[in-house]
């Protein structure tokens, strides 16, 4: 009546300020009993020295992760080995409690994985957090990821990618101590990476991601920086003459969309490649053929060309190559003629130990095999026809009967089912096979007698187990989803259960 509250209300207003204290109160105690706790349930790491302690938490690194376009601010991580998506690990460790965040914090291999997620709504909060994430990391090598989770290309102009810029910005202002850099973008914004200006690089894995199958205008270049990488990987279809680097250190590559003539040039550039997998080899209306003189690179030992554009792309190149230091060859037999293949490894004359081939022709392979290079082969994966190709290796190469075809294979991956499953038990009568996976994708009905061996067969796989024989029949069961499993032992069961209740 004076102007002020009444006495009740002021009664009011003390009690909910004595209440309020006590709460507070209540959360400090609360606070100091979870710290007590947390001492309890971690008696070792809080008992470490920091060095210590931020080398265990160093262990939580997770191998080669993949960020995914999920969560609002931090990106998830998807751990191969367990197959599922996974929090990132340092944000985990540093919500256990005050002592773990505190080493969490200070230890900067936890914050060399920098993942950069473009998207429509960035905000304020979201670079605030990429630069604390960055501060965190101090000056060690960083593995950059830069992809794109909504927009596409068409969508994309130069109007709205401003919205972008400030996260971009924060990329090219630490290009000097990328040490692994992927980008999964539009070619726009790829455009915009360009470094910091800075003449340094540390750089030795250059990815591009397969967001966008089109043939790119915009390669990679660094202003003053001339990056020598010892892994480039790009699964977008990027002309070479784009990619400005050093070429020379390069001991591993992968190309989506690689001209013929393109891939002549990286050989003769990159002098101490060891791998190259080709997904995509293209032939140009306007290509010139190669050199009769055929390129020679001396350390080149795997060698993966599958994805063709024309059927006589993989043959052009076989025969403008020799590989002498091969022992690894993938390809697809029907894009190389027999005397094309034989041709380039006797060329070569190198001795492949690793053989990975697919097609069509069940005689193929019988031919082709007694080809030079062959013989010392130990590892054969093969997808075609199986029965004359598990004929042909029951054979021997010729009437001495103790001669083997293929002596020193002893690792077999083969796709596909067999109609006569003895011919494979009968692989290991005479041959030192460990290792066997047959690769069934297929929905097997076991009712079906005539999809599956018989008792005597299976008692022999039984016993081939028994002895050590690593054999694994992987496939689904008709109506069973998800991922193949290996269904040899409970094949196996199912047989002898089955005959056990005919007797």
């Amino acid at each position: 009546m004076e102007g002020g509250p009444c006495a009740l209300c002021q009664e009011l207003e003390e009690f909910d300020r004595e209440s309020q204290e006590i709460l507070v109160g209540f959360t400090e105690q609360r606070r100091e009993i979870l710290g007590r706790i947390n001492e309890r349930h971690d008696p070792f790491i809080q008992r470490l020295p920091l060095e210590l302690a931020s080398q265990v938490f160093t262990f939580c690194l997770p191998q080669q992760p993949v960020f995914v376009s999920t969560g609002p601010y931090i990106s998830l991580l998807w751990d191969a080995s367990k197959k599922s998506h996974i929090k990132p690990f340092n944000i985990v460790l540093g919500s256990i409690c005050q002592s773990w965040r505190r080493i969490a914090w200070s230890t900067p291999n936890l914050w060399s994985i920098l993942p950069i997620r473009l998207h429509q709504q960035n905000t304020q909060s979201r670079v605030d957090l990429t630069l604390e994430w960055l501060r965190r990391s101090v000056q060690i090598p960083l593995d950059v990821v830069v992809y794109d989770s909504t927009a596409t290309s068409e969508e994309l102009t130069e109007e709205n990618v401003g919205l972008w810029m400030p996260l971009i910005d924060i990329v090219n202002g630490c290009s000097s101590r990328w040490r692994k850099f992927t980008v999964d973008a539009p070619e726009l914004v790829c455009s915009y990476i360009v470094g910091n200006g800075e003449a340094t690089s540390i750089l030795e894995c250059l990815k591009f991601g397969d967001t966008y199958s089109r043939r790119f205008s915009t390669g990679f270049s660094l202003t003053n920086a001339l990056p020598i990488p010892t892994e480039l990987v790009l699964s977008s279809p990027v002309p070479l003459r784009l990619i400005v680097i050093g070429w020379s250190n390069l001991t591993s590559v992968r190309f989506t969309g690689l001209y013929v003539n393109e891939c002549l040039a990286l050989l003769q550039r990159a002098c101490h490649l060891t791998t190259f997998l080709i997904d995509q080899l293209l032939l140009g209306r306007d290509e010139f053929l190669p050199a009769p003189a055929p390129t020679t690179h001396n350390t080149l030992e795997h060698f993966d060309i599958f994805g063709l554009d024309e059927e006589h792309t993989a043959q052009q190149l076989l025969d403008s190559l020799i590989l002498p230091s091969l022992v690894e060859l993938s390809y697809d037999s029907a894009y190389n003629s027999l005397d094309n293949v034989s041709a380039f490894l006797q060329r070569s004359g190198c001795r492949l130990t690793e053989l990975r081939i697919t097609g069509q022709d069940p005689d193929y392979f019988s031919e082709v095999a007694p080809a030079s290079g062959l013989q010392a082969l130990e590892s054969l994966e093969y997808h075609g026809y199986l029965d004359p190709f598990l004929r042909c290796l029951n054979r021997s190469t010729n009437s001495d009967s103790n001669s083997l075809f293929l002596p020193n294979l002893h690792r077999l991956v083969i796709w596909g089912e067999p109609k006569n499953w003895s011919d494979l038990a009968d692989l290991f009568l005479s041959r030192p096979l460990k290792t066997l996976s047959i690769q069934l994708h297929l929905d097997i009905d076991l009712e079906d007698e005539t999809s599956w061996v018989d008792k005597e067969i299976a008692l022999r796989f039984q016993d081939l187990v028994e002895k050590g024989h690593d054999i694994k029949i992987m496939g689904r069961l008709k109506g069973e989803m998800g991922e193949d499993r290996d269904l040899l032992l409970w094949f196996i069961k199912e047989r002898m259960l089955e005959a056990r209740n005919n007797d």
